[in-house]
């Protein structure tokens, strides 16, 4: 059985490919829990409710042109929708590299953290919007 350590991802928020920047990622999956117990058993019962996925990415901050910054920021202050593709590696999409993608929002943006003498790092959830998160594998 083979293990994945994470070296190589490709990251990318609006077209613009952010994998020297990610030193972390993370994809939610989730959907509400609707409870729809009843007077009929003697346990709870559940069924999926609505999609409530999000993206949560670790980025080195750059407020170079078309950097971090440059990109987020207008994303944030327009409340713009945009892709974000997910990668285990940056080679090409396939079986054994899948490629998680979904439309997006960004609702909550901290363009500056860090303590003095640390690398200014930003960690960025990504709200997917409606059902458009999706996994290719071609």
């Amino acid at each position: 059985m083979s293990r994945l350590i994470l070296k190589n991802c490709y990251t990318a928020i609006n077209a613009a490919d952010f994998s020297d920047h990610c030193s972390s990622a993370e994809i939610n999956l989730s959907k509400d829990n609707i409870d729809i117990t009843n007077f009929g058993g003697d346990g709870r019962e559940a069924a999926a409710g609505l999609q409530n996925n999000t993206i949560v990415l670790k980025l080195q901050q750059d407020f170079s042109a078309s950097e971090v910054d440059a990109t987020l920021y207008p994303l944030w202050k327009n409340e713009t929708e945009f892709d974000v593709n997910i990668r285990p590696t940056a080679d090409v999409v396939g079986t054994d590299n899948p490629e998680y993608s979904a439309t997006c929002i960004l609702l909550d943006y901290q363009p500056l953290t860090g303590d003095v003498g640390t690398l200014s790092e930003v960690s960025v959830t990504f709200m997917v919007q409606r059902d458009t998160f999706d996994r290719a594998t071609s």
